[in-house]
């Protein structure tokens, strides 16, 4: 039993240090986390007041390195559950983001049939629409983010139409239609 307390000890003491805490990597952080835990509980003979500081501390280093998950921690803890169950309940959400975004809460201008000539409001203005610069800021909140669309909104008509173009020309017929030859064609 000693040699797992010293051996917890070690994982866990680095984190007494704030250099090396300023340096630890969300890993690091969590293991040092895992293993001061069994030594923070009051009630157990064991108890080392040294590895509840520890716990502590990794708890804010892993608060600035994922504050997303961080925080379905902190609202576990709040509702009365202990650190273990929490921290196992947000255990997943450390492999997302750690930022969290939504989407905007604008709504967006719905997209009307384009004709020739009509004009469509600010992005009409310029032939490949304005550039984000170019934008208010109310229209960049409408805006889609562009990662999202491979292609300008304008250039999906003729994408459209080429991939049409090619469903047509790689249909099967059911009738044999005479190949043209590939030197030329004989009359």
């Amino acid at each position: 039993m000693r040699a797992e307390r010293d051996g917890d000890r070690a994982r866990w003491e680095p984190a007494l240090d704030p250099g090396w805490l300023r340096r630890a990597r969300l890993l690091d952080a969590a293991e040092a986390w895992g293993a001061a835990l069994p030594y923070t509980d009051r009630a157990v003979p064991w108890y080392e007041p040294a590895a509840a500081t520890a716990m502590t501390r990794c708890e804010e280093r892993l608060r600035s390195l994922h504050p997303y998950a961080m925080a379905r921690y902190d609202r576990l803890r709040s509702d009365g559950l202990e650190p273990a169950e929490a921290m196992q309940e947000a255990a997943l959400l450390f492999a997302r983001h750690p930022y969290a975004r939504d989407a905007p809460s604008v709504l967006r201008q719905m997209l009307e049939a384009a004709t020739p000539g009509q004009s469509q409001g600010p992005a009409a203005e310029a032939p490949n629409g304005p550039g984000p610069a170019e934008l208010s800021p109310a229209a960049r909140a409408m805006r889609p983010c562009e990662e999202d669309f491979p292609l300008p909104i304008r250039g999906v008509p003729a994408a459209e139409a080429r991939t049409v173009a090619s469903a047509v020309t790689e249909t099967p017929t059911t009738r044999a239609v005479p190949r043209p030859s590939q030197r030329g064609s004989q009359s």
